[in-house]
Parts: C-alpha cells; structure tokens; sequence
C-alpha cells in the first residue's frame, strides 16, 4: 500500500518519469495489476506517448476485462488519432459496463458525428442527457448533430437547452446564431452573436458570423464592421477577408474588393471551387508575347459564362491562350475570340497540357482594374449556333410571345456559398405568368427541381425543353428562339444575358455580389432586368411586379407585331 501511495504522489505535478517507474516497480511485485497499467497510460499520455499509452490501456483490459476506466481512457487516445471505429468500439463497451457512463455517451456521439453516423450520433447524446439532464455540452453536440441532419427547429430547442443549464456557454451562443441564420431568423441570429462576443470580446468567428447574418439582412455597412473586427483579431482569418470582399464587391467598391477576394483560395470552400494546384508562375497581367498561358475555370457554370468576356483582353497581350473549360461550354467556346486551344476540366485531373503562366477566370476582372465605369460590357459575347437556331425554330409559334423560364439553381446546404442558398424558388410560383395572354412558357430546368413539372395539378408550361439539352450550345439555341427568359440566378440567366438576349433575373434579398445593390439593371449585361425580393423569401411579390411588366411587355410587343 505504502508503494501504491508513493506512486500515486509522484503522478501529481510533472514526476511523470519518477511515476512511470513507481508504477513498474509495482507490477514487479503483481504483474497482474490491471489497474496500475491504467495508471501508467495515464502518465504516458501526459507525456504524449500515445502509443504506449495505448499498450497499457490494453493490457489492463486483457487482465481486468470489465475495467471501465480502461476501455474509456483507450477509446480517448483512438479518437484523438483519428481511429473512430476502434474508439466506437471501447466507448460501446465501456457503456455496456457501466450504462450510466455519460461521459462515454457523450464521447461515442461525438466519434460518430465524426463519421457522419448522425443518427447513431443523436441517439448517445439523448443517452447522455438522460443520465445527465444538466449536461450542456451534450445539449449543444446534439443540437448541431440535428442541424446537420437538416432538423434546424429541433436544433435550435436543443441550443437554448445548453444556453439555459450554462448562460455563459459562449459556444452555444455562436451556434445557435448560425441556426436562427439558416431559418431567416436574422434579427435572432444577430443577437445570439452579440451575446457571444459580449461573453468573449475576441471571439472572431463569432463577430464573422454575426457579420453575415447582418449581411443577409441587408446591413452592410456593419456587416463590414464585423468582417474587419474579426480580421484585426485574426489577421489571416480567410473566410472574413472573403466575406469582406464580397460585400465590398456588392457595394461597388471593386479596387479594394478584388483584392480581397483573393482569400477565397484559402478558405474551406476552396476545393470545390478549383481542385487544382500548379507548380508554374501566377499571371500577373504582363504582355506575353511567346508564352503559354492557362487560364483555368472556377467555381460555377455562371462565373465562367460571366467572365469569359475577358479573354479577348487576355488575348490582346500576346502569346497562346488555353482555356481549361467545364465539358458543358466546349459548344459555344470552339470559336471562341481570345481561345487558341480549348481543354476539358476534370475535378479528378490536373490539365494535362504545357503551359508557363497560370491564372484563373475569376482573377481577370482584378488583374485588369475592372472597375463599374470599366466593365467590358459589349455584347453578344457569346453566339447560338445557326444550324441548331434553325433546328429549334420550327417548336415556337411565332404568333406567341414565347418565355423560357428557370426555377431552381443545384441543390445546396448551409455550408454551401451564402450566394448560393435560398436563390430558387418553385415553379408554382409563375403560374400567373401564365395568365397573361398570349404568352407560351417553356421550362428550361435542369436538375431536380425540374421533377416540380409533374407535380403541379394543373399543367401551365408547354413543355419543360431542358430535357432535350446535352450541354450549353443546346440551351442557347433555344434562348435565340425566345422572346424572353425569365430566371433565378442561374447559369440560364447568364448565358442569356452573354448572348444580348431579353432576361429578367429574380433575385433573392441578399443578392450576390455581382448584381450590386437597390440596381433593376445589371452593367455587366445591357439586356438584363432585375427583380429583388423586398423582404427576405418573398417571392410572391417578385412575381406580382414580374406578371404586371410581362402583361405591358407584352402589349407593346403586340402592337409591333401587329404593325
């Protein structure tokens, strides 16, 4: 007893080699001391020796198997490398031995959030606040478990749940802002943050957040107030100096907001944006003239319809131009002015092709100044091709005033580019549209949201024509042959307006950045009309305004028609 004790005093403070070798002398004497191989991967652990750690841990079990603190403190260290289904299985068994072990609930939910097993996740955590009403921090896991699962209005239960058993549970706080934002609750979100960082002054995710939420709401002088509160905290905090960017660039300030807009490469969206990465030089907008020059795509099929008005500019500087473009453009770019030769992207593929200087689409407004004054804004930029017009021609009545419509952008999530959510609307929503006379709507839906076609009582489009279209080319054929496309802000919207086509776009309230603000036009297409929400998710409003321009568009159009 007397040795025991002398190792147990050792092990307080930072003896861990003096306790190790108490402990050994120990097993010397009872080799079969399970609970001391316990003790000894606790001071191993100390000293960051997981592995041996670990060794102990198991030998304790392999002695003593029903030793819960054994199983426990093993399935530790295999979380914290990352091994989550060998710690799955020594949480399970440590529970199994002492089932009301909710530390070990609330561990095991954790591994399997981790591994994205949400329901398994939700399940511990509600074991863990059974055996522990008063555990707030299983309150908040199992909030964002919920949130991930798209159960929002559970998960925001959950966070005033852990806020209430800790008010200063600052954490808490951050993350119940985040799910008031997803549900449009701003003015709530703005509040849970500024209790966050009223908690913890310097919390800089927090003031980001609450920047966004201010944002979304239509505050974008104080939005850039947090963006930049958060960048003095964290100087290199690349999702502030994005966001900042972004409202910079809404607001029109494009000199400072370019440049800003530079971090969005060393955010987490980064990937999904451009997998790539490249050994050779950046471009920097220098002539060069003998060089080979990639330019590669970025982002979505609506930024690269958008910018690639600049490559005629990169072009006048000299040199051979590739473009790295998605498969779906190469119709309408094999003729492209400013493209010496065409390359398919791949996600999976870096472009197989000899190049010495790189760029992205997306740099070209900034590397060339581009300013609202400066925007290169003539089009068409971008041409249907004849032979498939004339295919297309003979489907349009021509005593009609024919309308291709666009409902819903790709499917996204809330960590998905805030630009992105809550931009489509439904297709029920244009059926007035439909009441206007003479009008025929065609559907120019791609994607599920397309299946919205089949679920409306009454039929109102003649046809939904995207179910024919193979790529872009075919998609502009059929905009040649429209009097006008109506959109979100979809890639539909873009090609139109690059082709000096008639499009009305339908903007949510928070509008992305390049459709700037309180604007029914739009600089960077001269045949493009705006209509923005005028409060957050009112759609119906948008399209009451839509329908009474269409029905006065289309009398005048009826009147020339009719000489």
């Amino acid at each position: 007893m007397a040795e025991k004790c002398e190792a147990m005093s050792a092990a307080v403070g930072d003896r861990y080699a003096e306790t190790v070798d108490n402990y050994r002398r120990l097993l010397q004497t009872d080799p079969n001391h399970a609970e001391v191989y316990v003790n000894i991967g606790i001071a191993l652990k100390a000293r960051g020796r997981l592995d041996e750690a670990i060794a102990c841990y198991k030998q304790a079990i392999y002695l003593k198997p029903q030793l819960v603190e054994a199983h426990y403190n093993l399935a530790n260290l295999l979380k914290a490398q990352d091994r989550y289904a060998e710690a799955a299985t020594s949480y399970s068994q440590a529970v199994s031995l002492k089932p009301d072990f909710y530390q070990a609930y609330y561990n095991l939910g954790n591994v399997m959030r981790s591994t994205e097993r949400f329901s398994d996740a939700i399940y511990n955590y509600r074991q863990a606040v059974r055996v522990k009403a008063d555990y707030a921090e299983a309150y908040n896991n199992l909030a964002m478990t919920l949130k991930d699962t798209g159960r929002t209005d559970e998960a925001i239960e959950n966070y005033r749940e852990a806020i209430r058993l800790k008010p200063d549970y600052v954490e808490a706080h951050n993350n119940l802002g985040i799910a008031l934002k997803d549900q449009g609750w701003l003015a709530e979100a703005v509040e849970s943050y500024r209790r966050a960082v009223g908690l913890r002054p310097d919390y800089a995710e927090a003031h980001n957040n609450m920047g966004i939420a201010l944002h979304a709401n239509g505050e974008h002088d104080r939005a850039l107030e947090c963006f930049e509160r958060a960048i003095q905290l964290v100087g290199d905090y690349a999702q502030a100096h994005w966001n900042r960017s972004l409202v910079l660039l809404l607001k029109g300030a494009f000199a400072e907001g370019w440049q800003e807009y530079q971090w969005r490469r060393r955010t987490n969206l980064a990937a999904s944006a451009y997998p790539h990465k490249f050994n050779r030089p950046g471009w920097d907008g220098k002539p060069f003239v003998g060089k080979r020059l990639l330019v590669h795509y970025e982002q979505g099929l609506g930024d690269n319809l958008q910018f690639v008005r600049y490559l005629p500019m990169v072009k006048e500087l000299g040199g051979t131009v590739i473009f790295e473009s998605p498969r779906s453009m190469y119709g309408l770019l094999r003729a492209f002015d400013g493209i010496d030769e065409l390359i398919e992207a791949s996600p999976q593929r870096a472009p197989d092709v000899e190049f010495d200087f790189y760029t992205s689409l997306m740099d070209l407004p900034g590397i060339f100044g581009t300013t609202l004054e400066t925007i290169p804004a003539d089009v068409p930029y971008l041409c249907a091709d004849p032979v498939r017009v004339e295919h297309w021609a003979e489907r349009f009545s021509r005593s009609l005033f024919n309308v291709g419509i666009v409902w819903g952008g790709r499917p996204t999530g809330p960590k998905e580019v805030l630009s992105l959510q809550h931009r489509s609307c439904a297709l029920k929503h244009f059926a007035p549209l439909a009441g206007v006379g003479g009008v025929a709507l065609y559907g120019l839906q791609k994607g599920p949201p397309a299946a919205q076609v089949d679920q409306l009582p009454e039929r109102f489009l003649v046809s939904n024509l995207a179910d024919q279209f193979d790529d872009l080319a075919e998609t502009a054929a059929v905009i040649e042959n429209l009097d006008l496309v109506i959109s979100i802000d979809t890639s539909v919207a873009h090609l139109a307006g690059a082709m000096g086509r008639p499009v009305w776009v339908l903007l949510k309230s928070d509008a992305d950045w390049r459709w700037l603000l309180d604007r029914q036009d739009s600089p960077w297409y001269p045949t493009m009309r705006l209509f923005r929400q005028s409060r957050p998710g009112d759609w119906n409003d948008v399209f009451s305004r839509v329908t009474g321009e269409l029905r006065s568009h289309v009398e005048v159009w009826r009147k020339q028609v009719d000489g």
